[in-house]
């Protein structure tokens, strides 16, 4: 009978195991008899422990493991920081499905290499694969479907896109996005059609009103921002004119004129003297522009405010210490108590 092969292999204790399949002993099989020969192939298999490994060998596997484990790791390191072809962008998405940050720069590969409706694959596959509960990275990944049409694409495949992000956005959004690219692309003529058709379509919105007017602080047009200021008031109801004007007048001091967002201000105030809410944002707006005297005066005026709730005033008082204390001095953190003493006894 044929010798068959002996196996070793290593057990889950850690011991190595030699598996004898038959008769190993080529010299005994011609003085067997039949009868035996019959019988041997009819035993089980037996196995027989050879030897544990020892403490030095099973660190010699564990390193060789972990060997293994970094290679496979650095390998990943240069795709991760600079994937080169679709095979890595494929492989860096089985990890990270909703980065849109991976997918745009997927579409970016296809469109340099001038294969559109790759890129435009890409980008639809995006819109589908990311979760529904990350609802940025979607937005962000419409927006660069949006400017990737607007450049590469044609009037109808960008309004068949355009349908397509509205059967999971609402109108509103889209308008937004389709504002963004006009921005990021400097489309002056459709960005003036965006904003028209926006102040038509959704006139009673603030935020509407505000996303155009920031559209034109960043374009530098501030003659038009404040125009529409104007338009947005004559709109909307008197109870959001306060925060109409609060926000414009933070967007006027950060792409604007300081001094108009601090008359802004002051006009609110000078109606609404007890919005304790308003002087708060004016100290920020203050304090954000290094115009800590003002400041200082500001809180000075709000703390003599008498027809505000307690809780209200406890408030501006914290903030006021906080402010002195970061920027004042031993005086005028004094100054701070002697007003808190003096309004705890009016």
């Amino acid at each position: 009978m044929r010798p068959q092969a002996a196996q070793a292999v290593i057990s889950s204790d850690d011991e190595f195991e030699l598996d004898v399949i038959g008769n190993i002993d080529s010299d005994a099989s011609s003085s067997e008899s039949e009868e035996d020969s019959d019988q041997d192939e009819e035993d089980e298999p037996v196995v027989k422990k050879l030897r544990k490994l020892t403490k030095a060998q099973r660190h010699e596997l564990q390193k060789i493991k972990e060997d293994a484990e970094k290679i496979f790791d650095e390998e990943k390191i240069p795709i991760a920081a600079d994937p080169q072809n679709p095979d890595h962008f494929e492989r860096l998405l089985l990890s990270n499905p909703n980065s849109s940050f991976i997918w745009t720069k997927y579409m970016a590969l296809h469109a340099n290499a001038r294969d559109f409706e790759k890129a435009r694959e890409v980008g639809k596959r995006a819109a589908s694969a990311i979760n529904t509960r990350e609802e940025q990275e979607k937005l962000i990944v419409w927006t660069t479907l949006f400017e990737f049409e607007e450049v590469y694409g044609t009037k109808e495949s960008f309004k068949q896109t355009m349908n397509e992000a509205l059967l999971s956005n609402s109108e509103y959004k889209i308008a937004c996005l389709i504002l963004e690219m006009c921005v990021n692309l400097k489309r002056i003529k459709g960005l003036e059609h965006s904003i028209k058709k926006r102040k038509k379509e959704f006139s009673d919105s603030i935020d509407a009103y505000l996303q155009c007017v920031l559209v034109y602080f960043t374009l530098r047009k501030t003659a038009k921002a404040r125009l529409l200021l104007q338009k947005a008031l004559s709109n909307l109801p008197t109870k959001s004119h306060v925060t109409m004007i609060s926000e414009f007048a933070w967007m006027e001091n950060n792409h604007g004129s300081p001094e108009e967002a601090q008359t802004l201000f002051e006009d609110i105030l000078t109606c609404y003297p007890s919005r304790i809410d308003i002087w708060k944002l004016y100290v920020d707006m203050l304090i954000k522009s290094n115009k800590m005297d003002l400041a200082r005066h500001a809180f000075e005026r709000a703390a003599i405010q008498q027809q505000v709730a307690p809780e209200k005033m406890t408030r501006l008082f914290a903030k006021w210490m906080m402010f002195e204390e970061k920027y004042g001095t031993p005086e005028s953190i004094r100054k701070v108590q002697e007003s808190l003493f003096n309004y705890i006894q009016t």
